[in-house]
């Protein structure tokens, strides 16, 4: 039953925190927590679409450092069955480079790598949902200079699941960075040989229905999956825009190979001057140092296109209007606007979303 699933996640949740000073001070890890909490109110339009209020994420985890070269983390997600997230060994004994053993991110998306806690919207968009591979087990190598990043990881299944094993390479470079002033670009590219069959779809940036506009359904015989993302972002003081184009290249062993892209262009502006901070190729935290705290106006449109050939998994672009209070560097309330434009296999359905969420992280 999920309400129970979630009510044990809410409970070893708080157990966690409660248990965190004593665990940091024995064994001296620093604890991790993140709580977001989700409530969605649908205009639905083909489907039936019911309002929902779920438990997003409830994270709890401990970074540890053995001593200045190596370091762990481990973060579980109580969240409905519950998943391991983070799980690797790191050893960071070159100047400015770092291996990882265990289960992280793969290396692919701006918005994708950008924490969930630090992410403008409540969910990340369309492409990324749709063509992005999260985490997997593997070992990874990670590269930091004063204008770029360098990332290359070779992965396995996922802990939990997700069978199939491929490689990773993610390049960053910004051509400036002055001041308040930052442009960044970067390219990623990722090849996998999955087993079993394949499928692409994506929810409409909205967990609560756990409903999907587009779906490609079980794509059999694929021998290959390559992707292939670029990204770019601008910041000018408080005001930031980035966008991210992907495509996904199935290879079958047999019959018609299948390709299907995606995009999105994305701006906000802090209506209350703060920078958002930026490092090692992603956006971090926003700044929250007055006492009404941050506010933050977001505009995306995001598209995904899993129609080719035989393959009818749909079309959709929404438009997003976001707005986000950062009441404090624990706190954090977002409401989103989402317009849905879908159309699979003749049928359109386009619904409009209002989602909400309170964010607490540790």
């Amino acid at each position: 039953d999920s309400r129970m699933n979630q009510g044990l996640g809410l409970g070893l949740f708080a157990a966690g925190l409660s248990a965190a000073p004593l665990l940091a001070a024995a064994v001296e890890l620093t604890p991790n927590a993140r709580l977001h909490v989700d409530h969605a109110w649908h205009e639905a339009d083909t489907r039936s679409l019911d309002d929902a209020l779920i438990i997003r994420r409830a994270q709890f985890g401990l970074d540890g450092k053995v001593n200045e070269t190596w370091s762990f983390e481990v973060t579980y997600d109580f969240a409905k069955v519950g998943a391991f997230k983070d799980v690797f060994l790191q050893y960071k004994g070159w100047k400015s480079a770092a291996i990882k053993l265990g289960q992280f991110k793969v290396p692919f998306g701006l918005e994708e790598l950008t924490s969930s806690n630090n992410i403008t919207f409540i969910e990340r968009a369309l492409p990324g949902d749709a063509f992005g591979l999260s985490r997997r087990a593997g070992i990874g190598f990670d590269r930091v200079g004063s204008r770029y990043t360098f990332s290359a990881m070779g992965f396995g299944d996922a802990i939990d699941g997700d069978e199939g094993r491929g490689a990773g390479l993610r390049y960053t470079f910004t051509p400036v960075r002055t001041g308040d002033a930052l442009v960044h670009l970067g390219v990623a590219v990722i090849t996998e040989r999955p087993q079993g069959e394949v499928k692409f779809n994506a929810r409409p940036e909205s967990r609560p229905s756990d409903t999907r506009f587009v779906n490609t359904g079980g794509l059999d015989d694929i021998r290959r999956v390559d992707r292939l993302g670029l990204e770019a972002a601008w910041q000018a003081g408080p005001l930031t825009a980035q966008a991210e184009w992907m495509r996904a290249d199935a290879t079958r062993r047999s019959g018609p190979d299948a390709s299907f892209d995606g995009w999105y262009v994305a701006g906000s502006w802090v209506l209350t001057g703060e920078v958002r901070r930026y490092r090692n190729g992603v956006f971090k935290a926003m700044p929250t140092g007055k006492p009404y705290g941050a506010w933050e106006l977001a505009l995306r449109y995001s598209e995904v296109e899993l129609d080719d050939g035989q393959v009818r998994g749909g079309r959709e672009d929404n438009f997003s209007l976001g707005l986000n209070w950062y009441a404090h560097e624990r706190w954090r309330l977002m409401a989103d606007y989402i317009s849905v434009r879908s159309e699979r296999r003749g049928v359109p359905d386009n619904p409009a979303i209002v989602l909400v969420r309170v964010q607490f992280t540790l």
